[in-house]
Formats: C-alpha cells, sequence, structure tokens
C-alpha cells in the first residue's frame, strides 16, 4: 500500500459537474478539498446538456459563466409537437423583471465539469482520476476511504466524505445507505447525432409527444450536433441497441438519412432518493442522491442545487459557524424538494410524453394549447426550475438571494408541473 497522502477537510468521490461544482464551491470557501474518480478523464458519454436559469445563477456566482457561453450556445425557445394531431407549439422566454437571465444554456456536462476543475484546481482542489473507492471506514473525527488504482491501494482521509458518483453511488451503498424509490420499466437511449432538426422544424429544445416514439430532442453545440432521446422497451436486448437507432431515426428524421451518429448511450430511469443524504461523516450531493427520469431536465438542476447548498453550509460547520445540525436539515429539506418538487413534474412530464390513452392524449393537447396561447408561458415554463432550489438554511448563505420567486410578479408557488 503507498504512503497516504495529506487529510483535507472534504473528500468528494465524482468528477462530473456537480462533484467538480460542489469541490469549486469549498474551495471558494476555504474548504482544502481533494476529488477522487474512478474514470481515466472526464467522462464525454451523452448526459444532460441544457442549463436553466436557475442553473446559470450558479455559474455566474461561481465564475464561470462568462467561459461556458463561449464554449456553448444560448437559447429562448421550447418546441412541444404532438405528430398524432399535427400540432406544434412554441414556448419563448421573455425577459422578467427579477430575473436575471431570460434564456438557457445549452453546453455539454464534461465541458462544465472541465471549466470546474480548471478553477478548483487554481484554489488547490487535487483531482485524481483512475481511483476506484473500495472501502470506507468512519472514525471519531475523520472518515477515509481505500483506493485502487494503476499506482495500488492508497488510503486518503478527511473531516467530510461527499459521494458525488452518480445513480449507482459506491460511496452510498458502502455507508449502507438506502436507495428508495423505484426504477422505471423502460430504457432510455440517449444519442449525439450530426443532423439539421431546425430544417425539420424542430426548436433548439423539444419535447416530441408519441405513444411510441416520445422524444427528447435538442440542439449541443454550434457545429450541427443534437442531442435524440428516445425510450424502447427495456425487454428489448440491451446489446443490439445500437442496431436499433436507426429504424428509430427513420421516424424522427422523416424518412432523410442524411444524419451521422456520434455517440450513444442507453440507460435505465430512476425516480429515488437516498434515504438519508448524510449518515456520520458521509454525505450525498447529485444523482447519489437523488435520481430523476430526465424528461424537463430536473436532474441536473436539483443535483447541482444539492451539491452547492452543502458545499455552502458544509463551509460553515467547517469554520464553526453553523452546528452539525444543520446537515440534518439538509438531507430533509432536499429530500421534500426531490419528492414534492422533482419527482411530481418530472412523473408528469414523463407520462406526457408517452401517454397512450387517447382521451388523456387530447387533453394533454388542450395543455399544450393552453401554455401556447398564455402570455406568461415562457416565464412559467423558466420560473419552474426555481422551486428546486429551496431552503439554504442559514441567514449567511452565499445563496441566500437565489430563488427570485418572491420577486417576481407571477406566482408559481402551487405549480406542480413545468407544461400545466
Amino acid at each position: 500500500m503507498m504512503e497516504s497522502p495529506d487529510p483535507t477537510d472534504v473528500l468528494i468521490v465524482g468528477a462530473g459537474p456537480v462533484g467538480l461544482l460542489t469541490a469549486l464551491t469549498l474551495a471558494q470557501a476555504g474548504a482544502s478539498v481533494r476529488v477522487l474518480e474512478k474514470e481515466p478523464d472526464i467522462i464525454d458519454s451523452p448526459r444532460a446538456a441544457v442549463y436553466f436559469p436557475s442553473t446559470l445563477i450558479v455559474l455566474e456566482e461561481l465564475g464561470l459563466l462568462p467561459e461556458l457561453l463561449e464554449i456553448g450556445f444560448t437559447n429562448d425557445t421550447f418546441g412541444t409537437h404532438i405528430p398524432e394531431f399535427g400540432y406544434s407549439a412554441v414556448v419563448v422566454t421573455e425577459p422578467i423583471a427579477g430575473i436575471p437571465y431570460d434564456y438557457q444554456l445549452h453546453v455539454g456536462q464534461h465541458q462544465v465539469a472541465r471549466v470546474a476543475m480548471d478553477h478548483a484546481r487554481k484554489l488547490g482542489v487535487e483531482v485524481l482520476f483512475g481511483h476506484e473507492v473500495t472501502a470506507l471506514h468512519e472514525h471519531e473525527a475523520t472518515v477515509s476511504v481505500t483506493t485502487a488504482s494503476a499506482e495500488g491501494e492508497q488510503v486518503f482521509t478527511a473531516k467530510w466524505l461527499i459521494g458525488a458518483d452518480g445513480a449507482r453511488s459506491t460511496v452510498r451503498k458502502l455507508a449502507g445507505i438506502e436507495f428508495e424509490g423505484h426504477t422505471w420499466p423502460e430504457r432510455f437511449v440517449a444519442t449525439n447525432v450530426y443532423f439539421p432538426f431546425n430544417e425539420l422544424g424542430y426548436q433548439q429544445a423539444n419535447f416530441v409527444c408519441d405513444p411510441v416514439n416520445m422524444a427528447v430532442i435538442a440542439q449541443l453545440d454550434r457545429e450541427g450536433l443534437w442531442r435524440c432521446t428516445y425510450m424502447e422497451d427495456s425487454s428489448l436486448p440491451l446489446e443490439s441497441y445500437e442496431e436499433r437507432i436507426h429504424q428509430r431515426y427513420e421516424w424522427f428524421m422523416q424518412g432523410r438519412k442524411d444524419y451521422r451518429v456520434g455517440s450513444s448511450s442507453p440507460y435505465l430511469l430512476h425516480q429515488r432518493a437516498a434515504e438519508t443524504l448524510h449518515k456520520g461523516r458521509v454525505l450525498l450531493a447529485g444523482d447519489a442522491a437523488h435520481a430523476t427520469n430526465p424528461c424537463g431536465g430536473l436532474g441536473l438542476t436539483s443535483g447541482v442545487w444539492t451539491g452547492v447548498v452543502l458545499a455552502d453550509i458544509l463551509g460553515a460547520v467547517l469554520r464553526g459557524e453553523e452546528s452539525e445540525e444543520v446537515l440534518g436539515r439538509f438531507s430533509d429539506e432536499r429530500r421534500r424538494i426531490f419528492w414534492n418538487v422533482v419527482t411530481p413534474a418530472a412523473t408528469e412530464n414523463k407520462r406526457m410524453l408517452q401517454e397512450a390513452d387517447p382521451a388523456k392524449r387530447r387533453e394533454d393537447l388542450q395543455h399544450v394549447k393552453a401554455l401556447k396561447d398564455n402570455p406568461d408561458s415562457g416565464a412559467l415554463l423558466m420560473l419552474f426550475a426555481y422551486k428546486v432550489i429551496g431552503d439554504v438554511l442559514r441567514p449567511g448563505s452565499r445563496w441566500k438571494d437565489a430563488d427570485p420567486s418572491d420577486r417576481v410578479a407571477i406566482n408559481i408557488g402551487d405549480r406542480q408541473g413545468q407544461i400545466h
């Protein structure tokens, strides 16, 4: 076994956007942080790629937004397509007094992670790739993990450990924390494809509502790369999913063949949250804490906010400004946000996208029409994602003014869904 490096205040497992944004937030608050990632580099497979105004607050506050605006692009339109009825609605987000952004940012998750990592490293955060966590041990005032790497076994020690290592979190499993909820019966397939969807009437972000060919389609970059995520029966053989991509494209691309698949990734969807996000010296953030189906983009949004709210309160605990009991309140509040805000909205979006009942499909059509006809529709769509910020748990929080909902004229307090 190799000699253990110096202990840090916080050890974070997982170098995705949530792990690295959390690391950067902690480092800016004066904490010493080390990040461990089992992969050899930041992962570039198809993942969430749209950052709502409520997440742009985080990127701006951490000093990352100017760079990310140069890498990605902004979008203020959202299309809902119901091909069966030959109907498409386009909602445009207008500027709202009291809201700093009237657009969403389309940028790859790996690009956000890389920019966050560059900033974090400048503040002394150590990011180690190729380190897979194999064991976890808690002590009275510290916690340590054992990792396997090309150099052999190593032990890393810190005052606190944050698992930001995804829905299949090793940290959560080693800590013996249950992942409550259910896994959806369908398989989703996320594909990155070079194809001019805009020529077929698609907006830069779209829902396609259809009982067989539901999809979420969004432009990813300025070079013509798009994300097309669709659903298939999970009883179909996983190993041949790539062969079926072309059959599905036949429908979305209306018979055109001038496309090039960049990458693809099949995955199961969860509606689950950890029974607690705080156990001893172990804390959870991102998909390790709560994983939702991706319909509507609330997984990334709530995952980032769980991470940065945690970073703020943990920084305060490390400085002696807050007692450790705030960590229990953090767990309760983030679970409340997941089960009461994220889950109902994401579940309703998924239902609407794949609804098979003809009467319900006609009802959904009326809701989409009502949204299109409502002058506040863009604001309602945009404001809903602010509901995932929730209680930031301390008066001196860096995020105390982040949620503008009580400062704007449109009330979303009772709103349960993004579309209706």
